[in-house]
């Protein structure tokens, strides 16, 4: 896989550029802003697109992992992950998102038409600052998604979270895929560091 931090981090663009952020020796470290957060509509009734993301432009099929440790969660559902955006109503992300008070969520957000939905699994708060890692790959416009931790003696082995259908996906379009970070708490805010971007381009 390409090391994308490392080789093309000069192409790369930001949504909602965060006022703190370093890129060196092939770790990104950024820190969130409140208020901060990706969702459509769905259950709770808001709209919010202004998660920090660090992002490429591709065209065609691809799998994308990366490394990231969330430094210092505290406010509920501060998160970190991965991001694929076809437009503003039409997008995925998969993170682990933090709760103060029982068990955090590890999972995703699939939106389609302009709704989002969520799946997620408990994930000990405890282990909320551990080394985490997700995937992301894309085939046909279908994708699939798996997360790992190493965590208190875990084996270490991805975990299928989810295969999710982007409906505005034709294929042959440019999409947006990237780090993200947000913290949809007000007067949130924590760091994440992540490292080990990489991306392989034409998979099967």
């Amino acid at each position: 896989m390409n090391s994308f931090l490392k080789t093309n981090a000069k192409n790369c663009r930001w949504m909602s550029e965060p006022s703190s952020w370093s890129l060196k020796e092939e770790k990104l470290v950024l820190t969130t802003e409140e208020e901060t957060d990706f969702w459509r509509k769905t259950h709770y009734g808001f709209e919010r697109m202004n998660a920090h993301v660090f992002y490429q432009e591709i065209v065609g099929d691809f799998e994308m992992e990366v490394a990231l440790k969330m430094e210092d969660p505290s406010s509920l559902y501060d998160q970190a992950g991965l991001v694929v955006m076809v437009s503003e109503n039409c997008w995925l992300k998969t993170s682990l998102e933090f709760r103060m008070d029982g068990p955090s969520y590890l999972g995703s957000v699939v939106t389609n038409n302009g709704y989002s939905d969520w799946a997620t699994r408990n994930y000990p708060s405890a282990w909320a600052a551990a080394p985490l890692a997700f995937k992301v790959k894309r085939t046909n416009g279908d994708y699939q998604i798996w997360a790992k931790s190493k965590a208190d003696g875990e084996t270490g082995q991805y975990e299928q979270l989810r295969i999710a259908r982007l409906h505005e996906d034709d294929h042959d379009q440019p999409i947006r895929i990237g780090l993200y970070a947000c913290s949809p708490s007000k007067n949130a805010s924590f760091t994440t560091t992540f490292h080990s971007w990489k991306v392989q381009m034409e998979v099967k």
